[in-house]
């Protein structure tokens, strides 16, 4: 009788390969650029749009200049803390496989639950201060996967929608994963590359030309998702983060203008305030659970994604017909 495989090789975990379902594309430091606060609360000094007003400044010989006015108020923010936090039990560390590194997965885990939320907050942030258009309407006449429509040409248009209340060419286009597929499929986008729209096998628009044709410093692609059927439920199904055609507010798009850094005086769409210091700046703590017989990981961040000119951005939805 021959040797049969199961009785020449027991099963193990693999040493060298393993397998994790991982976000790769969060945008949210990239919309709102963060600025590390000293204190959980405070308030940031908002100047008014008085020095976009035009006034009188003839003068006479002999006369007074005429004199002006600007406005300074201020508005708060609160950095919400945000954590999470899992057991390690000593039996778990015993049984573990040389491919399992616990504290290592436990944080990785722990903390891609914390920027996935983070992104969601983002988006709800950013729904909740803006009014998108709908590209769905006139029969989406707009919507980037129309091919009677040259999504560069209305995207130019909804430029000065921008530049005409913040007196700033907006210099971010922000795309969810279908309305990147969407635009960059669009025959007339393809002609703006490649002078035609039958393009060879594998060729398709990149970032880096979409920024050159849009005249922005930045594209980025939105293509963080979410599991969004209950735990234990098989199949599982998933949404992208920034919405798809079917959802609420179907595929999302931003045009909007971001700054080379914050600072003072400097106009932004929004600011992910981040308190960070002291004590409870340390990102992931570790310490022994004894009558637990357990350690015990948490990661941390205390947050606040606030929009705070909401006229340096445009926002879309419903970006595709499907």
């Amino acid at each position: 009788m021959g040797l049969y495989a199961g009785g020449l090789h027991v099963d193990t975990s693999l040493t060298n390969v393993s397998v994790m379902y991982r976000n790769q594309e969060f945008q949210a430091e990239n919309v709102f650029p963060i600025v590390p606060v000293d204190k959980q609360s405070n308030k940031f000094f908002v100047y008014g749009p008085d020095n976009l007003r035009n006034q009188d400044d003839t003068r006479r010989p002999g006369a007074l200049a005429n004199q002006i006015d600007w406005s300074l108020s201020t508005a708060p923010y609160f950095c919400d803390g945000h954590a999470l936090s899992q057991y390690i039990p000593d039996e778990d560390r015993e049984n573990a496989d040389a491919a399992i590194d616990l504290d290592i997965d436990t944080t990785i885990q722990l903390t891609d639950k914390i920027f996935l939320n983070r992104e969601i907050n983002l988006v709800n942030s950013l729904l909740g201060s803006l009014t998108p258009v709908d590209l769905s309407a006139s029969s989406g006449a707009n919507q980037f996967d129309n091919t009677s429509n040259d999504p560069i040409k209305y995207l130019d248009q909804q430029k000065e929608v921008v530049a005409s209340v913040i007196g700033k060419t907006p210099n971010v286009m922000l795309f969810s994963r279908p309305a990147w597929r969407g635009f960059r499929n669009n025959p007339n986008v393809l002609k703006h590359i490649f002078g035609t729209s039958v393009i060879a096998p594998g060729q398709q628009i990149t970032a880096a030309q979409a920024e050159q044709l849009l005249e922005v410093d930045d594209v980025l692609v939105a293509e963080a998702i979410q599991v969004t059927s209950p735990e234990g439920i098989t199949p599982i199904t998933t949404q992208y983060v920034w919405g798809q055609f079917g959802a609420t507010n179907g595929a999302l798009a931003m045009l909007f203008y971001r700054p080379p850094a914050p600072g003072l005086r400097t106009i932004s769409l929004g600011y992910q305030f981040t308190w960070n210091t002291g004590r409870l700046g340390s990102l992931v703590y570790k310490d022994r659970a004894a009558k637990r017989h357990s350690d015990w990981i948490e990661v941390q961040r205390y947050y606040a994604l606030q929009v705070v000119a909401a006229g340096a951005a445009v926002m879309f939805k419903n970006c595709t017909a499907s």
